[in-house]
């Protein structure tokens, strides 16, 4: 075939092969059957089914290695925080030790306006017993304890799990105090049940919700070092002898204010039960307390009988998981409003 005078060589060549019986690929075509290509067609399906299944494969892995980093990252990144918050408490105490820093907290300001509140708190509370912080002897309206009932009782209507309030005076510690039937719930969680790293203070599970039911009443927070928080501010009391001897730690419920006296502090292995709530005697409780006075960092006179209440206050130390502080007061003052 000419076009324009030029005959086209492709015209040409398909014309000769035709006409010598076609291409390989023409000439397979012809002598194809239908089997042939059902076959065909089954061989691409399982291609592409393995190739899918491959591919999702690939990605179930990669998501998995990637969930795997994140909580490896997770880990590492909790881990370094709580290194760092021990590396800051140690320096912290070494300082103290060597006289080169002097906690804020524990400051001769701080320390007066303590003393200060104390003794405003005890002119309108009853004595229940003696101590060395003078506390008032006149019942009549505190105005404190509803100040600070206010705090909370707004929040213990909409939640039943709320204790009450405890404020340890010249301190940060002013915090509502939760319960739950266990010990592990407000771990890590706020009073509206949110999660947090940092917890809410919460009292035993064991415990009388009528505060003066409790033999030992037994109230735990999380120690916060790095932030200073929570129930960090508690460890001032075991370096500095003179801020423990003049400290009282408050305890408001819906039912009132109890006060206690600091008059005993130090550090122990979990395993020693000093969260302990029922005794099998008077002896056995009398025993329990003195106990706990002669474990103290610094030494305080102080004397129990079978009618004595105490508050323990526990959080964690720097010294390894099965550590704790350990801080016990006795109540000297009642105001039931």
């Amino acid at each position: 075939m000419k076009k324009n005078g030029i005959e086209n060589s492709n015209d040409s060549v398909l014309h000769s092969e035709f006409e010598n019986g076609g291409t390989d690929f023409t000439r397979e075509l012809s002598g194809a059957r239908p089997s042939d290509l059902s076959h065909r067609n089954e061989v691409t399906r399982k291609t592409l089914i393995r190739t899918a299944l491959g591919g999702a494969i690939r990605y179930t892995a990669m998501l998995l290695c990637f969930l795997v980093f994140l909580g490896a990252a997770g880990y590492v990144a909790s881990y370094a925080l709580q290194y760092a918050e021990k590396q800051q408490l140690n320096e912290y105490f070494s300082k103290i030790a060597s006289g080169e820093i002097k906690d804020e907290l524990v400051s001769t300001q701080n320390k007066s306006l303590r003393a200060t509140e104390n003794l405003q708190l005890g002119q309108s509370m009853d004595v229940v017993g003696p101590g060395d912080v003078p506390i008032l002897e006149k019942k009549e309206y505190n105005e404190y304890f509803e100040t600070k009932r206010s705090q909370f009782i707004g929040k213990w209507r909409l939640y039943p799990d709320v204790y009450g309030w405890i404020d340890v005076p010249g301190t940060s510690i002013d915090y509502i105090v939760m319960q739950a039937a266990d010990n592990n719930y407000y771990l890590y969680r706020e009073y509206n049940g949110s999660e947090t790293r940092y917890g809410s203070v919460f009292a035993d599970y064991r415990c009388s919700r009528k505060a003066l039911r409790n033999r030992n009443l037994i109230i735990y927070g999380h120690n916060m070092n790095t932030a200073r928080i929570m129930f960090a501010p508690l460890l001032d009391f075991a370096v500095d002898e003179e801020a423990f001897r003049n400290q009282v730690i408050n305890v408001i419920t819906p039912d009132g204010l109890y006060t206690y006296e600091l008059f005993s502090v130090y550090d122990t292995n979990a395993g020693y039960n000093y969260i302990q709530t029922t005794f099998k005697s008077d002896e056995d409780f009398l025993e329990f307390c003195e106990k706990c006075r002669k474990k103290s960092i610094f030494q305080k006179d102080i004397t129990f009988d079978k009618d004595s209440k105490i508050l323990t206050l526990s959080t964690c130390t720097v010294r390894g998981d099965n550590m704790r502080w350990a801080f016990h007061a006795k109540l000297i003052g009642v105001y039931e409003g």
